[in-house]
């Protein structure tokens, strides 16, 4: 018998003797009111304790509510509220998100006070504030709190002093329930400023020529000893017999490269932003998707935005094994091609005439035929979800095109494609000089069929990669 019934029966048994005490002959009249008065407050006590019990041994809902785990809409939404408040300087609001004691940027702990202040201070160094956050990724640790992960775009300026800075910042931040309330208790920050006019680079072509070096070149540099497979040395692994053990998403390794880095930008689009903005944005977005759908394997290489060489982004992902690498780019036209116009009080460079994607690989790769079979599953995904090739890399450039349908080139040295020894292909994800395209690009609406055509395109190709070595 469970406790609380136990006492439930004691209550019901007094009641009884309560009745039997009032009902017995040859008791004294006086002696019947007090045995009942007794009777009748031990057994509503009895009743009472029974009550508690029964609550005491199930959590009520709200308590289930302050010890429920964090959802990544819960996160997002956490995270949101947070940038638009600091955005509009509610300080006292900020300062709510945080516990009584934070790890708080340069590990060390501080309290609230201290946080408000810093606070307070960056505010009044930066009135106009425009954060924007974006996708955010969380994981669950046995403690029960989680680590967000996030990217922040920012634009701050100071008009007293004619001074401003953009730029993005990445963030992890944990977080945890006290008395239901998610609360910071560790946040960290890397600011990535971009470059100031002075440090801009001329206007980068579409192809991505500061990309390419020829064998020579990478052999004098000592960057690698190329080995260049002939035609007939390339052969897939795809057999009859393996394809019925094709590894599962679990098993398989992804490598996303967000293309160029914070201070070498790429190509500028019609609206004066780097490339390299649309590339770590669009990469952000697909490995959440790619985890989603179960490449929980998935990894970015140099998420943090380092200046690193060509060689080492291949490099990585030779070392972590990875059985697909996909370079993230957007893409530009040759400078002869560009006009000017005036935006935001500056004048910047475009071109209406060409859009769409395109997706080159390398002959030069360890595994030439199974890059070229990605970049077809890859080319047939982004035409079903309505996405156009632009072939403008033919006429501009005298790039060779292996399937005008698909938009799929041959680019044979560019370096972190001949240099990986899996598959390989670098996506341009569309053509950002041109204005109605970069603001597409700009819209997570028009974002998301894009970044699932991809996911299904590496998913259909990952599902015809043999378990074999």
């Amino acid at each position: 018998m469970s406790r609380q019934h136990a006492t439930r029966a004691v209550g019901i048994r007094l009641f009884k003797s309560v009745n039997t005490a009032v009902l017995r002959p040859n008791t004294q009249p006086g002696s019947i009111k007090v045995s009942r008065r007794v009777c009748i407050s031990v057994a509503i006590w009895a009743l009472v304790c029974s009550v508690h019990a029964t609550r005491g041994s199930e959590p009520t809902p709200s308590a289930v509510a302050k010890s429920a785990p964090i959802s990544n809409r819960e996160a997002a939404e956490f995270v949101k509220e947070y940038y638009a408040e600091l955005s509009r300087s509610d300080i006292s609001g900020v300062v709510g998100k945080f516990g009584e004691s934070v790890n708080y940027r340069e590990d060390r702990q501080r309290d609230r006070a201290y946080i408000e202040k810093d606070l307070r201070d960056y505010v009044a160094h930066w009135p106009s504030l425009n954060l924007k956050p974006e996708t955010v990724t969380i994981s669950a640790k046995d403690d029960g709190s989680a680590e967000l992960n996030f990217n922040v775009v920012y634009s701050v300026a100071n008009q007293s002093n004619k001074k401003s800075s953009s730029g993005y910042s990445s963030n992890t931040w944990i977080v945890r329930r006290v008395n239901g309330e998610m609360k910071i208790v560790s946040q960290r920050e890397a600011v990535h400023p971009n470059p100031t006019a002075a440090d801009k680079p001329p206007h980068s072509q579409s192809h991505e020529d500061d990309e390419a070096l020829s064998d020579e070149e990478l052999k004098k540099r000592g960057d690698i000893q190329i080995e260049i497979p002939t035609a007939k040395a390339s052969k897939p692994s795809i057999t009859p017999a393996a394809k019925a053990a094709h590894k599962s998403p679990a098993d398989f390794i992804i490598a996303l490269d967000i293309g160029h880095t914070p201070l070498r930008g790429g190509a500028i689009s019609a609206r004066g932003v780097f490339e390299y903005r649309f590339n770590r944005r669009l990469v952000a977005e697909l490995f959440a998707q790619l985890q989603a759908i179960g490449f929980i394997r998935a990894f970015v290489i140099n998420p943090q935005g380092d200046e690193i060489s060509l060689v080492h982004r291949s490099a990585e992902a030779n070392q972590q094994k990875a059985d697909l690498f996909l370079a993230i780019h957007h893409d530009s036209v040759k400078d002869k091609y560009l006009k000017n116009w005036e935006i935001d009080g500056k004048t910047q460079k475009y071109c209406d005439d060409f859009h769409g994607y395109s997706i080159f690989i390398s002959r030069k790769n360890a595994k030439a035929d199974e890059s070229d079979q990605f970049a077809d599953k890859l080319g047939r995904a982004l035409l079903d979800a309505g996405f156009t090739p632009t072939l403008h890399h033919v006429a501009q450039e005298n790039r060779p095109i292996l399937d005008r349908t698909k938009g799929i080139y041959a680019f044979d040295d560019l370096v972190v494609l001949k240099t990986a020894k899996m598959p390989a292909l670098l996506l341009e994800c569309g053509v950002i000089v041109n204005r109605a395209e970069e603001e597409k690009l700009n819209n997570a609406v028009y974002r998301e069929p894009l970044i699932e055509a991809i996911g299904r395109g590496v998913e259909s190709f990952a599902q015809t990669v043999s378990t074999a070595p």
